[in-house]
C-alpha cells in the first residue's frame, strides 16, 4: 500500500472536527479582546498610541517591526512602483546588453534612494571583498565566515541614516543585502570552472533588483531561472484582473490588520512584563499566544506580499505567500511554506551541501543531526541567540527530529500492514493522536518565538509542565479551573486540529492526483 495521508475519516467526524477547531479558534479572539479590554487595560495603556485613523481612538504598536514598516509602506511602493515602470520601459526601448546595464543602474540608484548613498555603497563595498576571496579562495567557508559575522554584528559598526524609516529601511537592505552576497558567492564555490567574469552580469542584475532587494529571499540560482524566462517571455504574463484582485488582497489585509490593532492590544502584552502573563488563566494565555500567531502571520501576508506583488508585474516568480499557521500541524510544512524563500536558502545552501556525499547509515543519521543544527545555527545568526529564540530552535529541531522518525516508520512495510488491518479510520485516528507529539512542541515553540524574554517560558511552564504535572497528580477540576483540565483539553483540541490539517493535506493530493 502506498504511504500516503490516511484518511479521510467518516463525514460526521470531519465536521466535528471542523465545528471543534473553528468555534475554539473563534473563542481565542473573543479571549483575546475581552482580556485586553478588561483588567489589564490599564497596564498596557503605555503600549498605545493615537490612531492614525480617528483621534478618539487608539491602536497598540508595541511591535515595532511593524510600526516601523506602516511608517515606510507608502516610500516602499513608490520606489517598488517606479522599479517596474523603469523594466518595462528598459525591456521595450533597449535591446541587450544595454537593457542589462540600464536595470542594473537604474536598480542601484532605487536602492539609494530606498536607503542611502553610504548603505548602499557601504554593502557592495563589503560585496567586493567577499567576492575577491571567495574567487580566489573558492571555499565555502570564506563565505560564510564573513557573511554570518557581517549580519551578526551589522546593527553594531554598519552606518545607519537618522529616522524610523529609513533605519528600517536600511537595516533589512544590510541584512536581506549579505543574504543575497552568500547565495551569489556560493554559487561560484559550488561551479570551480567559473570564474566571477562568467557570472558578473547576472550577479549585478541580481543585486540590483529591487523587489528582491528587502524582505524577500530568492537564491541566486532561482533568479538567474527566473530572469532567463523572462527574457524570453513578452513581459507581464499574466491578466490585469489578476493583479488588480492581487493589489486589493494586499489592501484588504493591511487595513483588516490595523482596524484590529485598535481593539485586540495582545502584542502590547507580550511586550509587558512577565507577571502580566503569569497572571492569565491556562485558556487566557493561550488565546493570547494564538492570536500573536495570526497577527504575525497577517504582519507577513502584507510585508512579503507587497515586494512579491511588483515581482509577479515584473513577470517574476517570487516565494509564496506565507501559510496561515491555523492549518499547519507538521512544523516542517511551517517551515518549508511560511517563509519558502528562507526555507530554498537553507536547503540549498545548507541542509544539500550537508547531505550530498553518501555514507553509512549510522553516520549518515548522524550528519542529519549535524545538518539540522547546521540550518539553526544560521537561523540563530540571523534572529540573535537570546534564550528564548534558543528554546524556540530546540523545541523546533526537537519536532523535526520526531516528525522525520515517526515519517520513516511510517513508510516501513509492517506499519502499511497494519494499516490495510484496521483500515483507513482508525488509522487517521491513531495519527492524529500521535501527531499530539510534534503539533505540541512545535506551537508551544512558536510562542517562545514571538514573544519576549521569557514569555514562552512562562507559557509552556504554566500550560506545559505545570499540566502535566496536574494531570499525574489527578488535580483536574473546572472549578476552580485547574490547569490539569486546560492542559487535557488543549491535547483534545490538538487531536481536532490535527484532523482538519491533515483532512486539507489529504483533499488537496487527491485533488491533484
Amino acid at each position: 500500500m502506498k504511504a500516503s495521508i490516511a484518511g479521510p475519516l467518516p463525514r460526521v467526524e470531519r465536521v466535528l472536527a471542523w465545528l471543534v477547531w473553528c468555534t475554539h479558534s473563534a473563542a481565542a479572539f473573543l479571549i483575546a479582546i475581552a482580556v485586553c479590554n478588561g483588567r489589564l487595560h490599564t497596564w498596557i495603556q503605555h503600549w498605545l498610541r493615537e490612531s492614525s485613523y480617528h483621534p478618539n481612538f487608539k491602536m497598540d504598536l508595541s511591535d515595532m517591526e511593524w510600526a516601523y514598516y506602516r511608517g515606510t509602506i507608502c516610500h516602499l511602493v513608490f520606489d517598488y512602483s517606479l522599479n517596474s515602470i523603469g523594466l518595462y520601459l528598459i525591456r521595450k526601448y533597449l535591446k541587450p546588453p544595454y537593457s542589462y546595464y540600464a536595470i542594473i543602474a537604474f536598480g542601484f540608484i532605487l536602492q539609494i534612494h530606498m536607503g542611502s548613498l553610504k548603505c548602499v555603497g557601504v554593502l557592495y563595498a563589503f560585496a567586493a571583498l567577499v567576492t575577491i576571496l571567495t574567487n580566489f579562495c573558492r571555499h565555502y567557508a570564506i563565505c560564510w565566515i564573513i557573511c554570518i559575522s557581517f549580519i551578526v554584528k551589522a546593527y553594531q559598526y554598519a552606518p545607519f541614516s537618522l529616522g524610523n524609516a529609513i533605519y528600517y529601511r536600511e537595516f533589512n537592505i544590510y541584512l536581506y543585502g549579505a543574504i543575497k552576497i552568500i547565495s551569489a558567492n556560493l554559487f561560484l564555490c559550488s561551479n570551480p570552472k567559473l570564474g566571477f567574469k562568467d557570472v558578473w552580469l547576472q550577479t549585478l542584475l541580481y543585486y540590483a533588483y529591487l523587489p528582491y532587494s528587502i524582505t524577500l529571499i530568492v537564491t541566486f540560482s532561482d533568479f538567474k531561472s527566473q530572469f532567463q524566462l523572462w527574457e524570453v517571455s513578452s513581459g507581464i504574463a499574466r491578466s490585469w484582473r489578476e493583479f488588480a484582485k492581487a493589489a486589493l488582497r494586499l489592501i484588504f489585509w493591511f487595513f483588516v490588520f490595523e482596524a484590529m490593532l485598535h481593539f485586540i492590544y495582545v502584542n502590547a502584552i507580550f511586550n509587558s512584563p512577565i507577571s502580566i502573563i503569569n497572571s492569565l488563566n491556562i485558556y487566557e494565555a493561550c488565546s493570547v499566544a494564538y492570536i500573536v500567531g495570526q497577527f504575525f502571520h497577517l504582519k507577513y501576508v502584507v510585508i512579503f506580499g507587497v515586494p512579491a506583488f511588483f515581482a509577479f508585474l515584473d513577470g517574476m516568480r517570487p516565494p509564496p505567500p506565507p501559510i496561515c499557521i491555523s492549518r499547519v500541524s507538521l512544523y516542517s510544512r511551517m517551515w518549508r511554506y511560511f517563509d519558502n524563500g528562507l526555507y530554498q536558502f537553507l536547503k540549498h545552501h545548507v541542509y544539500i551541501p550537508v547531505m550530498s556525499k553518501p555514507l553509512p547509515r549510522f553516520l549518515s543519521v548522524l550528519r542529519g543531526l549535524m545538518a539540522i543544527a547546521a540550518v539553526f545555527s544560521v537561523v540563530l545568526a540571523w534572529h540573535g541567540t537570546k534564550r528564548h529564540y534558543l528554546f524556540w530552535v530546540s523545541l523546533s529541531a526537537f519536532e523535526l527530529i520526531t516528525e522525520r522518525i515517526g515519517s520513516m516508520i511510517w513508510r516501513t512495510e509492517f506499519v502499511q500492514n497494519v494499516r490495510k488491518n484496521i483500515g483507513e479510520n482508525w488509522c487517521r485516528r491513531i495519527i492524529a493522536t500521535l501527531m499530539l507529539l510534534t503539533v505540541t512542541p512545535g506551537i508551544f515553540g512558536v510562542f517562545f518565538f514571538l514573544g519576549q524574554e521569557g514569555v514562552g517560558e512562562s507559557i509552556f511552564k504554566n500550560a506545559v509542565i505545570q499540566g502535566f504535572l496536574d494531570v499525574i497528580n489527578f488535580n483536574i477540576t473546572i472549578k476552580p479551573l485547574s490547569t490539569g483540565f486546560g492542559f487535557l483539553h488543549i491535547l483534545t483540541l490538538g487531536y481536532f486540529f490535527n484532523n482538519v490539517c491533515l483532512d486539507l493535506e489529504y483533499f488537496k493530493l487527491n485533488k491533484k492526483d
